[in-house]
């Protein structure tokens, strides 16, 4: 939280700890039903404000949705921007623990799992698709360049097609949703993302 000139939080940090309050509320409600049910009174009384505030920081119910998605998707991506520097001089290594980052990630938030879910299977609209696209490409490029490295270093076949790879291991954190949402017990293995890994990369 920001902090003003005599120790009192700012208006700004206010705004903005509201404003994250409201979304993660908002996630909690979209994951429970589908993005049609869900009104604006539903939202406000899950976030404990009126639901005029809720059109202070939000134009739309879509905007909210949107600003949904962006958030889960900001928290994945510090954590993998995070294992990537960790573990630079490691490609390979550094995938699979993209992928556990995500599956660890997915288990211990089970209303964004679900929210996840619910945007994939609602494409059709057009701004949810186009925000779908933006998050699958930044990881799909990064994991493209990774895999480059990687065959550079001699830790992947010269066979494997980069781009194709890429959208393979990207493509597989859908997977990874069903298999939390199912409870698969194959996740609980400690050499699981390894064994997960080995399809697309042996």
């Amino acid at each position: 939280m920001e902090v003003g000139n005599r120790g009192k939080p700012s208006r700004h940090g206010e705004r903005d700890d509201r404003r994250t309050r409201i979304i993660l509320a908002c996630i909690k409600v979209f994951s429970r039903t589908n993005y049609e049910k869900a009104t604006t009174a539903m939202l406000a009384r899950e976030a404990g404000v009126a639901e005029g505030t809720i059109y202070k920081y939000f134009p739309s119910k879509k905007e909210l949705f949107l600003a949904c998605c962006r958030y889960i998707e900001d928290q994945l991506l510090q954590r993998y921007r995070a294992v990537y520097r960790e573990y630079r001089d490691q490609p390979l290594e550094s995938l699979k623990r993209v992928g556990q980052s995500y599956l660890d990630f997915i288990r211990e938030n089970p209303t964004m799992r679900k929210f996840l879910a619910f945007v994939l299977n609602n494409s059709y609209d057009e701004d949810f698709l186009r925000e779908l696209e933006g998050f699958l490409t930044v990881n799909r490029m990064a994991v493209e360049e990774v895999i480059k490295e990687a065959q550079k270093r001699g830790e992947l076949r010269e066979t494997i097609d980069p781009k194709i790879g890429a959208w393979f291991f990207v493509g597989g954190y859908f997977t990874l949703i069903l298999m939390a949402e199912m409870d698969e017990e194959a996740v609980n293995d400690p050499h699981f993302m390894d064994k997960y890994m080995a399809p697309m990369f042996s």
